[in-house]
């Protein structure tokens, strides 16, 4: 199952936002939003320097929020969370869509900490502003599952799906499901599902190769287990892949 991810959208959001103080155009808060998030992926510790400068200048809650990823960047998954979290709840309720997308960048961050229920809060918050944000859904659906709660996981999963039809990701997930709760008709055609959405998609294949491996069909879940490796190379989904070919080798001994 994937990590919480931080969403994209959220980043174009929060500039246009204008969580600025008056000492900034709207324009140059912009501008300076832009070029912090170039520095979080190439430079974390310079991207944090940066951004504490820029809220002394009057970037307030853009400035901070920029420092909170960089604190992700450099595994500074705490810091992270709790800046995310005062971010969220601070800010009006006109925002709420964005506070949401925040709080489920704060569950992100607590993942990554190894705090799961803390990140389940934050999700929980954000999901009591956008009830009907799917990718929140998604997210807690995957600690429901992480967590063994795979009939919640399920709820969260089918919810998403009618907000977002057509996401092979979440066929995969409610497989991913199906094969824990050991309903494996129910996992074999949700995979049908995803991969018929998108052939390659690899956590479908990775979850098909389990089921496969699971009714017998060794060859078969290698295939699968191997063209995960092929299209999705030095990604979590290709390592987990990795882990069920070692298992599927053992088992052949």
């Amino acid at each position: 199952m994937r990590l919480l991810g931080i969403s994209l959208a959220v980043l174009t959001m929060v500039a246009s936002a204008a969580w600025a103080q008056d000492t900034l155009t709207s324009a140059e808060n912009e501008q300076q939003y832009s070029a912090c998030m170039v520095l979080v992926d190439k430079n974390p510790a310079e991207a944090l320097e940066s951004a504490v400068a820029w809220e002394k200048r009057g970037g307030a809650d853009a400035a901070q929020h920029c420092q909170a990823l960089a604190f992700i960047g450099l595994r500074q998954y705490e810091d992270a969370g709790v800046l995310l979290e005062r971010i969220a709840e601070t800010m009006p309720q006109v925002r709420a869509p964005i506070a949401a997308e925040v709080f489920g960048q704060a569950a992100y961050a607590w993942k990554l900490a190894g705090k799961d229920e803390r990140a389940l809060h934050d999700l929980n918050q954000g999901l009591l502003l956008q009830p009907k944000s799917g990718e929140l859904l998604i997210d807690r659906a995957l600690l429901y599952g992480e967590s063994g709660m795979y009939f919640e996981a399920l709820d969260d999963l089918n919810a998403a799906a009618d907000l977002l039809p057509g996401r092979p990701d979440i066929f995969a997930y409610r497989a991913s499901a199906y094969i824990s709760l050991s309903q494996l008709d129910l996992a074999a055609d949700n995979l049908d599902q995803a991969l018929l959405i998108a052939p390659d998609y690899p956590q479908a294949l990775l979850e098909r190769g389990k089921l496969r491996q699971l009714n017998g069909d060794k060859e078969g879940a290698r295939k699968d287990l191997l063209r995960v490796l092929e299209v999705a190379p030095k990604t979590d989904v290709a390592g987990a892949a990795q882990q069920q070919l070692e298992k599927l080798d053992l088992k052949a001994e």
